[in-house]
């Protein structure tokens, strides 16, 4: 098995050297291109001072050059941190002090953050420009030395997370970690190299850089790269581009079935995988996506820190059944717990937690984050509530802290966001608990509604009422124009709550909602 990341590169320029590798604007890179480009530069880096278990940063938006840089990392035995390129400086100050990189690489936008960034930390790390296009490092001479050899279990990134809460979690993973784990999603979304892999997310996220574009490397799949995520440009690469996989949270769902109904785009799509994470699925969208392009959204979940966990095979005839995020995928691990500890019986709510093939080290020189996430004896702990039905089906439940106490009942805010994204006039929603001082919070929904919908209160109370009981239906209801996300696409529940304020602008006051 191969346990490293640039050697799945390397398979795939000695198999496939003249196929397409990364789509990039106008751009097409072949596989025997990106390696040869991915030896100089690690050679480049090597003779600039990289040395095995450094670190290098990077901070741009998505480009063949973000991903070459951090091949030619590997490649040269170094660590690949990669921060978020809307990072504010106190982030951007913990991701440095964290790091410790010996190089960062910003494109011309970031620079100047860069710059302030480093100053601050009085570290000795170089600058270097990154611009897509253009090969880093050109005027500095390869080094032609052996390769190092890569220690499989030596750290190979750090993804710094955009959690809902805090500052970001630096999740570390080994070079042989990302190898299984992306071995491993690629076998269970059976991705082959005849597939083409749209990467809409940003690959300064592990699932954009890893779970995608790495996955796509290791069967030579054809990496098509939207350098920022937008609707209609990823409705043209599915429509004129062959694109047959794509992940994306629900939010990038909603938004592409709206830019298809601005356009009314007629066949032309391929797709034969399409994965949904992050956030609570849209049952209504998913059904129109299906309609649209004939294909299901499948779920998938799981964490930076622990990957790949439950999905679903793209391959069975049968769907899971709705709120699923599918069975657990060979390799992984799940325990359910009450709040002593003690496993629940099957069918019953619990604590999520998980073994996957892909674990992480650690928290990045946090032993005390690393501690409250990891137990004793290895499982993660995801921060979820879960329960497994009676077929194997993981239901997730939403976090921990989002649980709904009313009147001593409990209520899984994804339960009650299931139910309302039923209704084709919701394009989004968010459940959250408001205090009550006599039942101690009381259940309410924030709705975005769908472009060219009308919305009436009464009939998502009668909806809901129909459906759950009386205690989970929303007794408050916010029609608002959009919702809190962070740069990942989740919504920040704590934003959520002050949108029922009375001052808050809602998207209509009447009983009765109606968006163009």
């Amino acid at each position: 098995m191969v346990e490293l990341t640039s050697d799945y590169l390397r398979r795939a320029a000695a198999s496939l050297p003249d196929e397409v590798a990364i789509v990039d604007g106008g751009r097409e890179l072949r596989w025997s291109e990106v390696d040869r480009r991915t030896d100089r530069l690690a050679r480049r880096l090597i003779a600039a001072g990289l040395a095995p278990g450094r670190s290098v940063m990077i901070l741009g938006e998505n480009s063949a050059e973000f991903l070459i840089l951090c091949f030619a990392v590997w490649r040269a035995g170094g660590v690949m941190a990669v921060a978020h390129a809307s990072f504010g400086p106190d982030e951007l100050d913990y991701a440095l002090g964290n790091a410790e990189p010996i190089f960062l690489f910003a494109e011309r936008a970031y620079r100047a953050g860069a710059v302030a960034a480093v100053e601050r930390s009085a570290a000795p790390t170089l600058i270097f420009d990154l611009t897509p296009g253009i090969e880093s490092l050109a005027d500095i001479q390869p080094s032609t030395g052996d390769l190092p050899l890569v220690d499989p279990d030596a750290l190979g990134v750090i993804g710094y997370t955009s959690g809902t809460t805090g500052r970001p979690k630096p999740v570390a993973h080994s070079h042989g970690t990302i190898a299984r784990g992306t071995d491993a999603c690629a076998a269970i979304w059976r991705v082959t190299s005849s597939d083409v892999i749209l990467v809409a997310m940003p690959l300064s996220w592990l699932a954009g850089l890893i779970i995608l574009s790495v996955t796509a490397t290791t069967r030579g799949a054809r990496i098509h790269l939207l350098r920022r995520f937008s609707a209609h440009d990823a409705l043209d690469a599915m429509v004129g581009q062959g694109v047959s996989f794509f992940f994306g949270a629900t939010t990038m769902y909603v938004k592409i079935v709206n830019a298809w109904r601005q356009r009314r785009l007629v066949g032309g799509f391929r797709l034969r995988c399409c994965i949904s994470g992050g956030e609570a699925r849209n049952e209504a969208v998913f059904d129109e996506w299906r309609r649209i392009t004939g294909t299901p959204v499948l779920d998938s979940y799981g964490a930076s820190e622990c990957w790949p966990f439950v999905t679903h095979d793209p391959g069975l005839p049968t769907l899971p059944p709705p709120g699923s995020a599918g069975k657990l995928v060979e390799g992984a691990q799940i325990r359910l717990l009450d709040p002593e500890g003690r496993v629940v019986p099957r069918g019953e709510a619990g604590e999520v937690q998980g073994l996957a093939p892909c674990m992480m080290m650690s928290y990045w020189k946090e032993p005390e984050l690393t501690a409250k996430a990891i137990t004793p004896d290895g499982w993660y702990r995801t921060g979820d509530y879960a329960r497994i039905d009676a077929d194997g089906y993981v239901h997730v439940l939403g976090r921990i802290g989002d649980l709904i106490r009313s009147d001593g009942n409990a209520v899984y805010p994804a339960e009650v966001e299931q139910v309302l994204s039923e209704l084709e006039q919701v394009a989004q929603v968010a459940v959250v608990g408001l205090p009550d001082p006599n039942r101690g919070q009381r259940v309410a929904a924030a709705i975005v509604v769908a472009p060219g919908t009308a919305l009436d209160e009464a009939d998502v109370t009668a909806h809901c009422a129909a459906r759950l009981p009386a205690f989970k239906v929303p007794d408050k209801i916010r029609i608002v124009r959009e919702l809190p996300h962070n740069a990942s696409g989740k919504v920040l529940r704590r934003e959520v709550a002050p949108m029922f304020s009375q001052d808050f602008p809602a998207g209509n006051a009447s009983a009765s909602h109606r968006r163009e």
